[in-house]
């Protein structure tokens, strides 16, 4: 089995070199890596490391926390990035109420990148908090290749997500939960990816999250739903492929 960390900020490791990275992670049979951008101002960190490691796989776009720093001219550059990354994904983006009460905006955002993505036939990364409501009503744009990433919600609403045929993203931070067990046993894992979001959603406390423990939250998913591990790689393996377009 060769995972797929499906979201993670490599720029933003501090006590980690990329290479140390990327390097331990293949130890763990964890081969590729889906790099999402939050800013402007990290899109050619971003794109430099795709660039030097053939593993990586490159997004862009604008996080809801940093929509207030954007220029006039951010969704031209975006989508000259694009034009000249033919591999990157759009994200990471999206609505997140905690943390930017300015909703309108958000959304504006938000249908640029969904505009773009769709133009250019990308995969989608989503960034949603407390959204249930305002995603609902754009899921008939949404790309097919979209993943909800770092999914904590109830088990109604990752059924409406997959449902609706997107993916979601799961990392460490769903162990926290009290009702880990039985959200991950009432969605599909016919529609699952597997992240760290690294090096943020530390599975250790005071430590950056690294992708080399993928395959612990794998072994921790089926120790709380019973799946076999055998079984849950092979739904995994091919859910990595289809959003890859693979």
């Amino acid at each position: 089995m060769h995972y797929l960390d499906s979201h993670i900020h490599l720029q933003d490791y501090k006590t980690q070199e990329v290479k140390n990275v990327v390097n331990n992670a293949a130890k763990n049979n964890v081969m590729r890596f889906i790099n999402a951008s939050a800013h402007p101002n990290d899109w050619n960190d971003v794109q430099n490391q795709a660039t030097e490691y053939p593993q990586i796989i490159p997004a862009f776009g604008i996080h809801p926390w940093h929509i207030n720093d954007i220029t006039d001219n951010w969704a031209e550059n975006l989508e000259k990035l694009l034009q000249k990354n033919p591999h990157a994904m759009v994200g990471e983006c999206g609505i997140d109420r905690l943390k930017n009460p300015d909703i309108e905006k958000q959304v504006n955002i938000l249908q640029t990148h969904i505009e773009l993505a769709n133009k250019y036939g990308r995969p989608l990364i989503i960034h949603a908090v407390k959204a249930d409501t305002e995603f609902a009503e754009l899921f008939s744009v949404l790309p097919e290749r979209t993943v909800f990433h770092s999914f904590t919600g109830s088990v109604e609403w990752g059924r409406q997500i997959q449902k609706h045929g997107f993916f979601i993203g799961i990392n460490f931070s769903i162990l926290r939960k009290k009702n880990a067990a039985e959200i991950l046993r009432n969605i599909s894992f016919k529609r699952v990816l597997l992240e760290t979001d690294g090096p943020y959603q530390n599975n250790v406390k005071g430590e950056e999250t690294l992708p080399q423990n993928l395959p612990l939250l794998a072994q921790k998913i089926v120790e709380l739903t019973g799946i076999d591990l055998s079984k849950f790689s092979d739904i995994l393996d091919h859910n990595q492929q289809e959003f890859l377009g693979e």
